[in-house]
């Protein structure tokens, strides 16, 4: 193991030792109500800016809000609710500013973000997950440098972000972005109904092998009571797909350039890890519903798994928490048991899969806004801890109680119907953080609800453990922000493609779709990443 890490940094063994750290650190919270220095503040706190409102008319800051067409029946609108009324009472009304929020659906972000910008209509502050989006912004000279009003209004922000995450946002040496900070690395984790194994007397499969045949088991004993087909594997698409699909790639012909630069349709193995996928869609294994609803429909997957039709699936590492549907499981069926596992393994016994980088979203102001000063000091009163741990937790009392130094989420209405988007108000930040100086706390606020606290850190070590970080380069890639929406699409078709063909085709779809992707831009681009990482790495 460890030689095998050795052999590249990528190899990332850093966040296991902070789940041991996170692990100890729960075992020993009492469960009083003592706070510790950070987070106890009452969320009616207007810091920042509360010297006196400016005089004059009031400004309107428009800060994009992704819209993920998931609210809970009976909470109030996204664009009117505890998180936009705090922003406006705590940030708004001191600095004379009125606070608009403007709605992108996630799962069209980057198109409508394109029109916007297009057209000079994009909020004054504006996020993307998009790498090539975003380089392309800054090559048309769309973007506004935020370096100096960082240094002048932003000491709070770069306290909570660190060097580390904010060179992220920099892009011909000038700070054309602010990214997020992510607290936790890991991208996903494989999810199983324990339930179903121990009705069926089966063992937590521990190799690609056993959960292939455990997911058989499923298909052919139906167990469960959901009275209708029950769906063994689910929530197929190119991101989820990466754990199983790392684990049929050859490792040992994979250099940290390799992993960079080429396409993983070339990458050795990765065409078998797509045969394998094609065998079980074609036995009737996964959903055969994702290419309709693949990127479309990002809630069918909670649906089905809260309905009790769903055996397994990969989800956003701690997603079924932090968005609230474990909860719906085992309320729709207290008798179900939701498990994380580490299912997909190489032949040598590991069990690899991508983590993330130290940045999440980008966040940025167009050139067109006039009011980049005024993001900058949003940015920097939310990093101040009263004001990140209220978007992140609600109301102390009402959503969430503190809990020796730590946020912990009560289990009621309020929190439900207040938290369940959290993120989307809390955008520096990806995942739970609560102190600016200890690391082992934050991790440990990620793990804070007790009811799903085993869940979370099984969830969190899995999706960390042989995690692999793909290698960063600071030049922009021409080609990439080229042809970033075509090579994009066409992973998608290739994807449904080679997975729904019939197994005698499968070669021959895969082999023309491959040849078609390096045709309309693979090949450039890979060909320029080679480049730009050897002139780096030198």
């Amino acid at each position: 193991m460890m030689k095998f890490i050795a052999k590249s940094s990528r190899w990332y063994i850093g966040f296991l030792l902070a789940v041991i750290f996170m692990t100890a650190a729960l075992s020993g919270c009492s469960g009083g109500n003592s706070s510790g220095n950070e987070g106890n503040q009452s969320p009616d706190n207007t810091s920042g800016e509360e010297t006196g409102a400016p005089k004059g008319d009031p400004i309107t800051l428009r800060i994009e809000l992704f819209d993920r067409n998931n609210t809970p029946t009976g909470a109030p609108p996204i664009t009117d609710n505890f998180m936009t009324q705090y922003i406006q009472k705590n940030f708004g009304d001191p600095n004379n500013i009125k606070v608009e929020f403007v709605t992108v659906p996630r799962t069209q972000e980057v198109e409508k973000l394109n029109v916007l910008m297009a057209s000079n209509q994009a909020p004054d502050l504006v996020y993307t997950y998009d790498n090539p989006t975003v380089q392309n912004y800054v090559r048309s000279g769309g973007l506004t440098d935020l370096g100096p009003l960082i240094e002048k209004y932003g000491q709070n922000l770069k306290t909570v972000l660190g060097e580390d995450v904010l060179k992220y946002g920099v892009f011909e040496g000038k700070q054309y972005t602010i990214p997020a900070r992510r607290v936790l690395l890991p991208q996903s984790t494989t999810l199983i109904r324990q339930d179903w194994l121990d009705e069926l007397g089966l063992p937590v499969p521990k190799t690609t092998e056993e959960f292939y045949n455990t997911l058989k088991a499923f298909k052919e004993k139906q167990p469960g009571k959901s009275g209708a087909n029950v769906i063994p594997y689910s929530n197929i698409d190119p991101f989820h797909m990466k754990p199983l699909m790392y684990s049929f790639w050859e490792w040992d012909k994979i250099s940290d350039e390799v992993l960079y630069a080429t396409p993983e349709w070339l990458m050795p193995g990765h065409k078998e890890a797509l045969r394998f996928l094609n065998k079980m869609y074609n036995e009737g294994l996964i959903d055969p519903d994702f290419p309709l609803t693949m990127n479309k429909d990002p809630q069918k997957f909670q649906k089905d798994l809260i309905n009790g039709l769903v055996g397994a699936g990969t989800a956003n590492t701690n997603e079924p928490v932090y968005q609230a549907y474990l909860a719906e499981v085992y309320k729709a069926d207290p008798k179900a048991n939701l498990v994380p596992i580490d299912p997909f393994s190489t032949p040598d016994g590991k069990h690899p899969k991508p983590l993330y980088s130290p940045n999440g979203l980008h966040m940025f102001v167009p050139k067109s806004s006039k009011n980049a000063e005024a993001v900058v000091k949003y940015l920097d009163w939310m990093a101040q801890p009263e004001n990140f741990i209220a978007l992140q937790n609600g109301t102390e009392g009402k959503s969430y109680e503190m809990q020796d130094g730590i946020p912990v989420t009560l289990d009621n209405d309020e929190a439900k119907n207040t938290l369940y988007n959290y993120s989307d108000y809390a955008i520096i930040l990806n995942g739970k953080y609560v102190s600016t100086t200890d690391e082992e706390l934050n991790i440990a606020a990620n793990a804070s609800d007790p009811k799903f606290k085993d869940f979370t850190i099984s969830s969190i070590e899995l999706g960390s453990s042989d995690g692999v970080l793909i290698p960063n380069v600071s030049t922009p890639v021409e080609s990439e922000i080229k042809y970033a929406v075509t090579l994009k699409e066409k992973t998608d078709e290739i994807f449904v493609k080679a997975i729904t063909a019939k197994p005698a085709d499968f070669d021959s779809v895969y082999d023309k779709e491959v040849q078609d992707y390096m045709k309309i831009g693979g090949q450039e681009v890979m060909d320029e990443k080679l480049k730009v990482f050897q002139a780096e790495k030198k």
